[in-house]
């Protein structure tokens, strides 16, 4: 629950000190202390501050942003998860998510080799703040460690609130259709409709809509769920035709991860959506 000026003073006895003025004896004693416990006891209580937006302008005045980067850049798994956390917390703040901006590649380096849950609970929960508000180019964040880290993740992971982080909870692959992609599809399937072959100006020709499904049904039977997938039932809409040699956003999104789960998915070029459905899955594991 966040605090306001009038709480903070009537939680502060008359002779204490101000809130203010102690994160900013944190933050000395975090570079004054050689006792890693001790920078543990600060890191975790200038974290917490950090969680109420009232403590922002403090925080950034004391300079703890420096504390925070130091957390990360430490030995110390603790003091890595607590540096984490904090920046979590203080993600929508303009200055902070600034800071973040410029640290990016800091922190997405620790989320892709760390080995710890809460780091890593911590760090889907940062990225998928900076994403919704629009604060970092997905493309920026969601690297090839990153996205290589989410997958490993999703597999081994056995705490529930990570399987269960949005950040999860989404694939997304951007492909590139090209003539000999048709040409193949075609002679698989049979589907030789001009619509899809050279006879068709390269400006009118469309991508068969059966291998759109195809790219899709890839991503849940190999990725999310995963392995073992077995389509129960689909709905879909080509709203648009999709064209040749151009870049295509293929996103699938886990709603519900139970036996029969259940996804929705989309498929855009130039943020224009060319094919969007939904479909009940039958998940199972290897063993099953």
């Amino acid at each position: 629950m966040f605090s306001s000026h009038r709480t903070l003073k009537r939680r502060t006895p008359a002779q204490g000190i101000d809130r203010r003025e102690y994160i900013g004896h944190l933050v000395d004693e975090y570079y004054t202390t050689t006792n890693i416990e001790a920078q543990q006891q600060v890191t975790a209580n200038l974290a917490n501050f950090a969680y109420d937006p009232i403590n922002w302008p403090h925080l950034l005045e004391a300079e703890a942003l420096d504390v925070f980067l130091a957390s990360l850049e430490s030995q110390d798994q603790t003091l890595k998860l607590h540096g984490i956390a904090a920046l979590c917390n203080i993600c929508l703040d303009k200055t902070g998510v600034k800071f973040i901006r410029e640290q990016l590649q800091l922190i997405t380096g620790l989320f892709g080799r760390t080995d710890h849950p809460e780091i890593v609970l911590h760090s889907l929960a940062l990225f998928y703040q900076l994403l919704e508000s629009g604060a970092v180019d997905k493309d920026l964040l969601l690297n090839p460690l990153v996205l290589r880290a989410v997958q490993e993740w999703r597999v081994k992971a056995h705490d529930q609130r990570i399987l269960s982080s949005r950040a999860l909870q989404q694939v997304q692959v951007v492909k590139r259709f090209t003539q000999s992609d048709l040409e193949q599809f075609a002679q698989f399937t049979g589907d030789h409709n001009y619509i899809h072959s050279l006879e068709t100006p390269m400006k009118e020709r469309r991508v068969h809509g059966a291998l759109l499904n195809a790219v899709v049904a890839g991503i849940m039977g190999t990725q999310l769920p995963g392995p073992g997938t077995v389509v129960l039932e689909q709905s879909f809409k080509f709203l648009k035709p999709c064209r040749l040699e151009t870049d295509t956003l293929v996103t699938v999104r886990l709603l519900q991860s139970r036996k029969i789960s259940t996804v929705e998915y989309d498929i855009r070029q130039n943020d224009d959506v060319v094919f969007a459905g939904s479909a009940k899955l039958l998940t199972r594991s290897q063993t099953d």
